[in-house]
Formats: C-alpha cells, structure tokens, sequence
C-alpha cells in the first residue's frame, strides 16, 4: 500500500468511526436531526491556510470560522497531488473528485493553438453572455460535479446556485445542472452569467440596476477592521509602518481586479446570497437546495505576503465576519440544523514574486528556444515550420505540417526535447507522448494528472531553481507568477456531528465522494475514491 493509499484509508476508516459515533449520540439522546437537510453550503475560498486559521483562531468571533472549526470535522491538509494548480484546477479538482487530466479542467486559461491565443477554459462562443461580453460554458468540464449529483438525485427539484469573484470558480461551483452561476464582470463590474444556465432571476438583475459595483466602489475604502498593535498573528516581517487604507479606483475609473483581490468582495458575494436566500427562498423548499460560494483570501494584488501582511491578515479576520454574517442569515431563514456545510481550500497560493539579489541565476528565453528548435528541425526533416509557440512552460508543434511530411509525432517530440534539454536554465523536457502512454515513474504520473489532452503541449519544460521566464528577449521584465503548493484546510460541518480534527494529510479526490456520502447521494462520476457513500446511515 502506498503512502496515499494509507492516508486514504486512515480518511475513510476515521470518518466511519465518526459517523457511526454521530449516529449513536443521535440515537441515545434523541436528538436526531432532519433526514434530508434543506440546504447544503458549498464553500471554497482561494488560498486559504490551515496554518494562518490556526495563527488567527483566537481573534476569530464564535459565529463564523470558530463555529465550523471548533464544531466541525476539520481536515488540516488536503493534498492536491499536481503540478502548477490555481484555483480553477483545485476547485475541479475537488468539486469532481477527480484529478484535471479526468475533469479536464488544467488552469483558469489555456492556449488555443488554432487561434495562437490565450483564453478561459470555459469560453464557448455558443453562449452569449449575461450583463457581460464574454462567452461561456460548462462543457470544457468533463463528468458531474457534486452538484450534479443532487440535482440528479432530487430529479432536478433541487435549486443550485454558484456565486464567486471569477466566472471560472462560478461554473465550476454550478456543474452542469445548476439553475445559475455568477460572478463579477471584469469590465463594468455587474453582476454576470451566461445563457448557458437558464436562471437570471428579475430580482438579481434589480441588483445591477439599483445599487451597481461602480457606485459602490466609488466610495468603497479597505481599512483594518481592527485597530493593530503593531504585531500580526500571521507573519513576524512586514514593511508597513503605518495602518494601510486602500481605494478601488484606478485613472479615474473603477479597478475591478484590486476588489477582487481584497475582502470586500467577499461581502459583496455575501451580500448576494442573502437574496438569494430571502427574496429567492432557497433552502425552504421540499428538497435539498444547494449555495455554493468561492471567496477569497490571498494577498492584495496578488503580491508577495510580506509587502501587504497586515492586509493578509485584515482579509482573514474579514473572512471570519462576512461567514458569521452568512450563518446569522442561514440560522433565521432555514436553521442551522436543517444545513450542512463544507468548507474547502484551494491548497496552493498565487503571488507575483521579484527576485532578491543574488538568487536569480539566469534568464530563460521563450522565443529564442522556439527559434533555435525550429532550426534544428528544419535541419533534421527538412524544410518547414515546425514550432507553433511557446506558452505556459509548455512547447507547441504544428501536428498538420508533421503528418504531411510522414513523420511520427512520438520521434519529433522526442528529438525536439533532446535538443531543448541543451538549454542553459532547464531541468526536464517531458513529451505529450511520455506523459499519456509511459507510467514508469511518479514524476510523469503526476504530470499527467495536470495535463489536458484538448490543451497540452506537445513538450513541457521545467526550468531550474533561480532561473526565471521571459517571453521575447527585448520584452519588459515582469514580475514572475508562482503557483506554490500550500497547507489547505477542508471543514465539514453538520447537525449532530461530533468535532474532530483529522491531522493525517488526505487526497483532495475524497472530498467530493465524502461530502456526497454524507448527504446520501452519489459520488461524482469520475471520482477516484468511494469516500463513504454506502456507510452513512442514521
């Protein structure tokens, strides 16, 4: 057994103990809750940390992450097992049970070959947009989601809504089957969906009419909602000398992406569900209803910690606020006891990072390498452009110009890597054909669980430590965007349960099939562990 089997099982037998322990509590005391919950909270929130929520526990109000946290079965770390995940690929990840390269959904955005462009992995120009111009979709993610699974199980009585900053983490949260999923427009900051999901209820669009996100930040300032000592729970170093105090307008016009790089979003999309559960009555119907909502918690602006520490820590404590506010809500319109709640991170963070002096050891350069491989191609087969782009550490071939000439992808790819290996500043070349039909080591089967079939690149490059990426030599130097693996939390939080907190690391796979078990439904479609749908009884 290996050691991710092993946390697997110790998962799975640790939450059958509890659970049979719950339903005996439930059966001596009588105290047994409803059969069937109302309402099921589905919450993620990009980049949390176990380890700051243990930093802050004793600031945080008995409400909101205390009541899940000392009430709750809490997971300390949730491991995504990965490479390079965000929060599109994390939150597939745990909404499928399923790992990118089954739910197809590797990062936020993807290179689209035929158009030499970046784009979101769920444009589809078939959908026209609500209140925004984009186009989107679920289709790019491939199986059920869990909130599939529980409209299939109520026979599509259930209503399921999605709420998040970015359309990304909004359909993801939706599935296929959800009634609506929104999210904050980029351009005009409304609130926005897509005609891929039938629900845009009158009283939401009342909202972007009456009270718009450009009137709101026009006056909107991020303070410290607690008046500091001068010491933060977080982190001992930070530059701040003085309290910060943030604006949301940019040349004279509202910035949508600093909002959603601060806590006020999360009182915004807080603020949006209270409709949903008031005037739209969610969760007091006949059947289970289904909120799921995407917050966020990194770093302002997406910057390095120790450059905004203390709004790291504001962001948590605001966090902890806009939650109580949201289960005060839940407690008066459907009851706490009639609500089951989990509660996820992303299990990574995404900052921009400069380097400090003396640590950069060189600069690789994207169009040089595309320039010299194609070169040498040219030199090996003959006449012809070989070499589509380079994005996303990934190298693209043109797969129609080799097939013309008779050429085997597999030996093209093979030879381009050996080349691209020579270069100053890289560590591994691994080719489209290694990744889908060798499975001789860890290391290319963790790749293939981040690669996408529709998406990936014909060779992915891994650049040493301290080597840096710049697109084109005469490019401006930017700051370089990590994806760094962190200590992720996952809460489950319901009537009668009894609190635990679970420190052996779990698979991010069995969160989606455990939280299904528990409420009786199936597991996602391609979830790769049973998690405990077959055991829960009560």
């Amino acid at each position: 057994m290996t050691n991710r089997q092993s946390a697997t099982h110790i998962l799975t037998t640790t939450l059958l103990l509890i659970v049979a322990a719950n339903v005996l509590h439930a059966e001596t005391t009588g105290q047994r809750s409803s059969s069937t919950p109302k309402l099921i909270i589905g919450i993620s929130v990009d980049q949390l940390r176990t380890d700051y929520l243990y930093a802050l526990e004793s600031k945080f109000d008995e409400g909101g992450l205390r009541l899940l946290m000392d009430k709750g079965i809490v997971y300390e770390k949730v491991v995504f097992d990965i490479d390079n995940p965000d929060a599109a690929s994390a939150l597939a990840t745990l909404a499928t049970g399923s790992y990118p390269f089954s739910n197809g959904v590797t990062s936020k955005d993807v290179f689209n070959t035929a158009k030499l462009r970046r784009q979101s992995i769920f444009y589809d120009k078939d959908f026209i947009g609500n209140f925004t111009e984009a186009n989107y979709s679920a289709r790019a993610l491939t199986g059920t989601t869990i909130a599939d699974e529980l409209k299939t199980a109520s026979s599509g009585t259930s209503r399921i809504y999605s709420i998040a900053p970015d359309a990304e983490e909004a359909i993801i949260g939706a599935g296929h089957t959800g009634n609506g999923a929104f999210w904050i427009d980029d351009k005009d900051g409304k609130w926005a969906s897509t005609t891929y999901y039938k629900d845009f209820p009158h009283y939401l669009e009342r909202k972007n009419k009456d009270k718009p996100m450009s009137y709101v930040l026009s006056e909107a300032v991020w303070e410290p909602m607690q008046p500091g000592d001068g010491t933060l729970s977080i982190m001992p170093y930070h530059y701040a000398t003085k309290p910060f105090s943030h604006t949301f307008y940019q040349y004279g016009q509202p910035c949508y992406a600093w909002f959603k790089s601060s806590p006020l979003v999360n009182d915004a999309i807080v603020e949006f569900s209270k409709i949903l559960l008031t005037t739209g009555s969610l969760g007091q119907g006949r059947t289970t209803d289904m909120l799921q909502l995407t917050f966020y918690c990194g770093t302002w602006l997406h910057e390095e910690p120790e450059l905004y520490a203390a709004e790291l820590q504001d962001i948590y404590l605001r966090l902890d606020r806009s939650l109580k506010n949201l289960f005060e809500l839940v407690d008066k319109q459907v009851g706490l006891n009639n609500t089951v709640i989990y509660l996820t991170g992303t299990g990574q963070t995404t900052t921009r990072t400069t380097d400090v002096e003396g640590t950069r050891l060189g600069v690789f350069t994207a169009t040089r390498c595309t320039s010299l491989l194609n070169s040498y191609l040219i030199s090996v087969y003959g006449q012809g452009q070989y070499v589509v782009d380079y994005a996303d550490n990934q190298i693209y071939l043109d797969h129609r110009a080799i097939e013309q000439k008779g050429l085997k992808l597999a030996d093209v790819q093979r030879t381009a890597a050996e080349f691209v290996m020579m270069f100053s500043g890289v560590d591994d070349v691994v080719t489209q054909y290694q990744i889908l039909h060798q499975d001789d080591n860890e290391r290319i089967r963790r790749m293939r669980r981040s690669y996408s079939r529709l998406y990936g690149g014909d060779l992915v490059v891994s650049l040493l430590p301290g080597w840096v990426y710049k697109y084109k030599d005469q490019s401006e130097e930017r700051p370089q965007t990590r994806h760094d693996i962190a200590p992720g939390p996952a809460i489950l939080f319901a009537p009668d349960i009894i609190p635990e907190r679970i420190t052996t690391p779990v698979d991010a796979t069995v969160i989606a099939p455990t939280v299904a078990a528990f409420i009786r439904i199936r597991a996602p479609s391609g979830a790769r562990h049973p998690g405990l749908q077959t055991t829960i009884r009560k």
